[in-house]
């Protein structure tokens, strides 16, 4: 019997291509898997690489960084840790193929904005108990510091307008002394004529010349000296101008209030010029005169002399009568005379104080016996100086005291209990400069110029206290010849005054006590009385330390905000750097790691498609591609 197979080839063709489709299925399921596979290869490598972050940068600073020596040495890494992966024998068989790092952010790009974020992260999880600076009462903090600022630099243009004036009020003495020797020679010389003598006139005409000669040299001298005050005068107004927006509650007005008696001094001085000028031509007429009268001096003596030789004619004496009578139309100045009844000696104890001030201010400062960290940094070598990268970030004022608050945390300053091989490491964070002597001088130069602000607006705002100055002022300038130098003298008593003040707060601060930021009439240290004791005896009191306000450690927090954020940010980074250097001499904080994007390359190898029956259907493959993206930040 003949047997048939129809049926038999047709459900084999069948079986086969429900086999091949069932291939194709899992193979497609698989290629799937494999993608997701190598992503968590991919991931996981990364991961890897990032629990691998610089432990003594986290102890220390508790800040997080992935140290690494090249982008080729991390991509080698990251490599290794993939093909870890890809070893094992699974359904995902694949060969890596390029692993490329496409991005790579460091702790100090973007002028150290990464470091910010990541203070301000760790900032927020951390539990701070009995802060002295609210950080949510940053922005108030933030406009003080810009108006103490802002007061302390007006403080010091006042006194440089006083030193000024006082400059011309010592070349107008000059003037006047000069008009006063003039006006005792016209006197001797009318003395001399009255007595017929011709010897002792000419005596006195020398002298009259010699001082009229030197009139043109002071009245110069004046002419540049004024040109001095009104050019220092502009100068004011534009930085007055420039710092006016940083006061708050109309306290501009009290400012403005102290630069007025300065503006009615020149206009005055402008009519006093004008009677130095008339002066002037009157000293040259008078020359004039003085030449006639000797003209006619030797006349009247020849006409002797001759009459001596005639002896019918002869006179009994000389008589120079003529000459008097025509010098007697000397043109006098009408000036006042009359000495100055001012208290020079309290002037004096002013002047003293602020040489004292002015001075070495530090010795001045500090308490007895403190020495000065005499440690150097190396700044030309810091990231800061190495590395030229802007800020992008904006900070409110609430993250700028957080950042603030960090600092305080972790570096050490002045006062600080930790001693560490650079004591002054905040005071750098203001300053930037290569020693820690140099730190602490402009941090306290600075500090005082904040301080000394406040106190002047204290004053200012005081009616008591202005009261009390002005009457000093009263004392001191006695008979002055233009009313606003009492004025004058008046602010420069207020601003003698503040500075004291702000080396009183000093002490206090650096010897461990606090002082507060705006101060009321019970907080205020220093009388007038005191402070013109200060300058007789030539030495601050002893101070006692002050419990109440904020300490010199917040005082660096708050001056902080006077510091430009990328400066600020990538200082903190040099601090980081040199201490860790100690320990890892190689260490690099540019060497590490915030954020690294990559991307890898595989081919995927196929697992069903491999099979004859699959490859006669669908075709031989050698593989397929694969891609993972992949990014990782602290």
């Amino acid at each position: 019997m003949r047997q048939q197979g129809e049926i038999t080839v047709f459900l084999s063709l069948c079986l086969l291509s429900i086999t091949a489709l069932i291939c194709v299925m899992a193979e497609a399921s698989r290629t799937a898997g494999s993608r997701y596979y190598f992503q968590v290869a991919v991931n996981g490598a990364l991961d890897n690489l990032y629990s691998q972050y610089h432990w003594k940068l986290w102890q220390k600073y508790r800040i997080l960084g992935m140290p690494y020596e090249s982008e080729y040495e991390m991509s080698q890494r990251l490599s290794a840790c993939v093909e870890n992966y890809l070893l094992v024998e699974n359904w995902y068989p694949m060969e890596l193929q390029s692993l490329e790092i496409s991005d790579c952010v460091e702790l100090t790009d973007q002028g150290g904005d990464y470091l910010t974020r990541e203070v301000l992260d760790y900032m927020a999880y951390g539990i701070w108990d009995n802060l002295e600076l609210a950080p949510e009462k940053g922005e108030q903090l933030l406009k003080d510091m810009r108006e103490a600022s802002g007061a302390g630099t007006m403080t010091n243009v006042y006194d440089g307008q006083e030193k000024e004036v006082r400059k011309l009020e010592e070349a107008v003495e000059r003037i006047t002394e000069c008009v006063r020797k003039q006006e005792e020679c016209e006197k001797n010389i009318a003395d001399e004529l009255a007595d017929d003598d011709p010897a002792g006139f000419r005596r006195q005409a020398a002298e009259f010349r010699k001082e009229e000669q030197k009139m043109d040299r002071l009245i110069q001298a004046y002419d540049r000296q004024a040109e001095k005050l009104r050019e220092k005068m502009s100068s004011s107004r534009k930085t007055f101008d420039d710092v006016l927006g940083d006061f708050q509650e109309g306290r501009e007005q009290l400012f403005e209030e102290q630069m007025n008696p300065y503006d009615a001094y020149i206009n005055a001085d402008g009519s006093r010029r004008q009677e130095i000028l008339t002066q002037q031509q009157a000293g040259r007429d008078n020359c004039e005169l003085l030449e006639q009268v000797e003209r006619l001096v030797d006349e009247l003596e020849e006409e002797y002399e001759e009459s001596l030789e005639d002896e019918d004619s002869a006179e009994d004496a000389l008589s120079l009568a003529p000459a008097c009578s025509l010098w007697q139309s000397f043109r006098h100045c009408g000036w006042d005379f009359a000495e100055n009844t001012g208290d020079k000696e309290k002037r004096g104890f002013l002047d003293q104080v602020k040489q004292m001030v002015q001075g070495r201010l530090l010795e001045l400062v500090l308490p007895e016996g403190e020495q000065v960290s005499r440690a150097a940094l190396p700044v030309s070598a810091f990231p800061s100086h190495r590395i030229n990268s802007e800020s992008a970030d904006i900070i409110n004022p609430i993250e700028r005291m957080l950042l603030h608050e960090y600092c305080g945390n972790f570096f050490v300053n002045a006062v600080s209990e930790e001693k560490r091989q650079v004591q002054y490491e905040m005071e750098y964070l203001l300053q930037g400069k290569d020693s820690d002597r140099e730190n602490l001088e402009q941090t306290v130069s600075q500090l005082f110029l904040i301080r000394q602000g406040l106190n002047l607006i204290h004053i200012l705002s005081d009616a008591s206290k202005r009261d009390e100055a002005r009457t000093l002022a009263f004392t001191i300038a006695g008979a002055s010849g233009i009313e606003p130098l009492v004025e004058i003298m008046t602010c420069f008593i207020m601003g003698v005054w503040a500075a004291a003040e702000a080396v009183a707060d000093l002490r206090s601060l650096l010897s461990g006590g606090r002082v507060p930021l705006w101060k009321t009439p019970d907080d205020w240290k220093l009388s007038l009385e005191n402070l013109l004791n200060i300058g007789a005896e030539g030495a601050f009191p002893d101070e006692e330390k002050n419990q109440s306000g904020i300490s010199y450690e917040s005082y660096l927090k708050l001056t902080l905000f006077l510091t430009d954020i990328r400066t600020l940010q990538m200082r903190m980074l040099d601090v980081m750097e040199m201490n860790i250097q100690r320990e890892e001499r190689e260490f690099l904080i540019d060497r590490c790691a915030y954020r690294v994007d990559i991307c890898g390359k595989a081919s995927g190898k196929h697992v069903f498609f491999a099979l004859p029956i699959v490859e006669n259907l669908v075709g031989q493959s050698s593989g397929y591609p694969l891609e993972a993206p992949a990014w990782r930040t602290y």
